[in-house]
């Protein structure tokens, strides 16, 4: 008989702190939204098979936001435009509800939904040509968008509503915006219950989620990247303290369950965190792999799957670190797969781990609670139902908890060892470029200015300079950012700030007025030195064929945990009199993806053009919106000719476009980075004006 091994699922349920905590009103509505869709549904699916034991760690910036709404102190601008009739919506309401309801995720929710695609359809149209059902029922929709999805949709809203596919009633909108409150205001009890029952294990996190190395001293950094770092650093352990203390209460108070564990914001540790962590009463926490197997590389199958015992100055901890090719895998590739193959492969794998023990074991995955789910088919529940099933069938294994396999297990010492995160076992994505580094001398200051108030005032004005130590704000600093979602936290983050000095009566400081993002969008010049006309045939590019383009070598960038290959290794782009032609070469990760989306969004005088290209499962096809001739191969490049008629645009016209890698479920890279780039189309006289002499 195998040796048994608890497979520890720890589910890591984390939002931002999107209120402004002077007014209550969440600026983006992410947290209520994802609670109504992911959450809920993993809450769903753990009593649908009590026999599966999980740990969920919850944040406790996102369960004091839940209560919030659960009790009517918090409010967004998604939530109104819900709750408002339609024929309450003025103008600027309707362009709003317009724009924020069509941003769903195209493939999953608005391609199979007939109704959702006739709205798409009318994006471009002025909000007064809208009909009141239309905007009606895009509200529906988007209730439903962000609503339980799959068959867990049935118990929650009336089947003969869940069945009306268009021409949704008054009655209907509040019915269903019911459906989904409900599922927020009943969250945090029934995460109680489920913790009470024994099925789940609470678990929780730094208060607003800061990365504690670097609140302690941002000079820890040093040791595992050669970056840049602010001068004067950052040190102030008493926060980290802090957080640690009163997220630990927090969520032992509103959930009325004792906490043991901790799962440090980004897996995040370094030898004096785990002592904080310790002296915060915790008694076990988690991280990646890297930051075991940097310290033992020999034989990783042989130690990853123990628990290990850290002596600190302040106590002892238990330390069990995340499998981070399983737990990738439910993140972001089997997305792509069938339900069957992907539950298979992973039970595949556990069974391997399994048979290789000599001795009982721990496997740790660790993963975010929501993000996955949106490219699942169905949310996920298929998926989720099926793997936990499984799982739960499997001889020599065993769904636990942290805390049940860490009592199961004997624990090993752990070695000193090196600090770092989860996402490559260093800090780069939260220090060491220029915003990165302004950020931290924002933060400095505020910390500097706010240590000099009175205590009236500190105690006004503390939760907002907690909100502003969260690790969230400069995961979107950097070159590898999506510009309009940084802008988004940018001014969240500097609002953070501000509210410390307002919440204190004081005077904002001049320079939180002043973004920390370098400049706004870029213009990137796209300068052919000549006419060109290569054949489409996606092979490599030629020495001649593609000579007179333009050529890119874009940075490595990507998404949520990125890993750091490049992804767009090279983009070639000219033009003839009559066509614009694209070239891209992957990196080995694009490649390799099963799954491939690459779009590419042009702007001309004459409109705007929407160029989609998508590998599934060993399928390509195309698309372009709207409707016009192109040609395109995908093989060892992508090449695209795409006539100026198909852009919009004529001779001496300018275009601005950039282009979007999706893959596995995430988004992999943009080019460029931030912005846009520009080419001028060749003019009519434009073989007059560079006619040889």
């Amino acid at each position: 008989m195998p040796e048994l091994l608890s497979v520890c699922f720890l589910w890591h349920f984390h939002q931002p702190q999107y209120q402004d905590l002077t007014s209550g009103t969440a600026l983006l509505p992410w947290t209520r939204l994802h609670c109504a869709r992911n959450y809920a549904m993993m809450l769903e699916l753990l009593e649908e098979q009590p026999a599966v034991h999980v740990t969920i760690n919850i944040t406790p910036v996102l369960a004091t936001q839940l209560d919030a709404y659960a009790h009517g102190r918090s409010s967004d601008e998604w939530l109104e435009l819900t709750s408002t009739p339609v024929t309450r919506l003025d103008v600027d309401q309707r362009m709003r509800l317009i724009t924020l309801f069509l941003d769903v995720n195209r493939e999953r929710i608005i391609d199979p939904d007939a109704r959702y695609t006739e709205l798409y359809r009318l994006r471009n149209e002025p909000p007064g040509s809208w009909s009141e059902q239309e905007l009606r029922d895009l509200q529906c929709k988007f209730i439903l968008a962000w609503t339980c999805r799959g068959d867990l949709q049935a118990g929650l809203v009336d089947r003969t509503l869940l069945a009306k596919s268009r021409d949704y009633t008054e009655e209907d909108r509040t019915a269903l915006l019911e459906a989904q409150q409900e599922l927020v205001r009943n969250f945090l009890p029934r995460l109680a219950r489920l913790a009470a029952s024994g099925q789940i294990e609470l678990a929780t996190s730094p208060f607003a989620h800061p990365i504690i190395p670097l609140l302690i001293d941002t000079d820890v950094a040093r040791s595992v990247q050669d970056t840049p770092f602010p001068q004067p650093g950052f040190r102030h352990p008493e926060d980290a303290f802090m957080h640690l203390d009163l997220g630990k209460k927090t969520v032992e108070d509103l959930l009325h369950q004792r906490v043991q564990g901790c799962w440090p914001s980004e897996g995040s540790v370094s030898q004096d965190a785990v002592a904080e962590i310790a002296r915060a009463g915790f008694s076990w926490t988690a991280t990646d792999e890297e930051i075991l197997l940097r310290e033992l590389p020999d034989e990783p199958h042989r130690v990853l799957y123990r628990p290990y015992r850290a002596q600190t100055r302040a106590g002892e901890v238990t330390m069990v670190f995340r499998d981070r090719g399983l737990s990738d895998a439910i993140g972001f590739w089997y997305a792509s797969l069938t339900k069957e193959h992907a539950v298979g492969q992973f039970l595949d794998s556990v069974r391997s781990i399994r048979d290789a023990l000599d001795r009982p074991g721990v496997l740790s995955i660790i993963l975010d609670g929501e993000n996955a789910w949106e490219f699942y088919p169905e949310g996920g529940v298929p998926f989720l139902r099926a793997l936990y099933a499984a799982l739960a069938d499997e001889p020599g294994v065993c769904l636990s908890t942290v805390a049940e396999a860490i009592e199961r297990n004997s624990a090993t010492p752990m070695p000193d060892f090196r600090p770092g995160s989860w996402i490559d076992g260093n800090f780069r994505i939260w220090i060491g470029e220029d915003e990165d580094n302004r950020a931290w001398q924002y933060l400095r200051e505020t910390r500097e200015d706010w240590a000099r108030f009175d205590p009236a005032e500190q105690e006004h004005s503390r939760m907002s300079l907690l909100a502003a130590e969260g690790s969230d704000w400069n995961w979107w600093y950097g070159r590898d950012r999506t510009f309009q979602t940084a802008v988004q936290f940018d001014d969240l983050y500097r609002l953070h700030l501000a509210n410390v000095y307002t919440q204190a009566g004081k005077q904002i400081p001049d320079r939180l007025l002043v973004p920390i993002l370098d400049g706004g969008p870029t213009m990137v010049p796209i300068l052919p030195v000549g006419l060109m006309n290569p054949g489409i045939d996606g092979g490599p590019p030629g020495d001649l064929d593609w000579a007179s383009a333009h050529h890119i070598k874009p940075n490595s960038g990507g998404g949520a945990m990125n890993s750091g290959v490049p992804v767009v290794t090279s983009v070639r782009i000219g033009y003839s009199l009559s066509d614009m032609y694209l070239l891209m070469q992957f990196g080995s990760q694009a490649a390799a993806a099963r799954d491939l989306q690459v779009e590419v969004r042009c702007t001309s005088p004459g409109g705007s053009t929407h160029l989609i290209i998508r590998r599934d499962d060993g399928k390509t096809k195309a698309s372009i919106d709207p409707l016009g001739p192109m040609m395109w191969a995908l093989g060892e490049t992508l090449q695209i000719r795409l006539p100026f008629e198909s852009l919009r645009a004529r001779r001496g016209d300018t275009i601005t476009f950039a282009i979007v890698v999706l893959g596995e479920g995430h988004l992999m890279s943009a080019v460029p980075a931030h912005g846009v780039m520009s080419i001028e189309l060749p003019a009519a006289d434009y073989e007059l004006q560079h006619r040889e002499v």
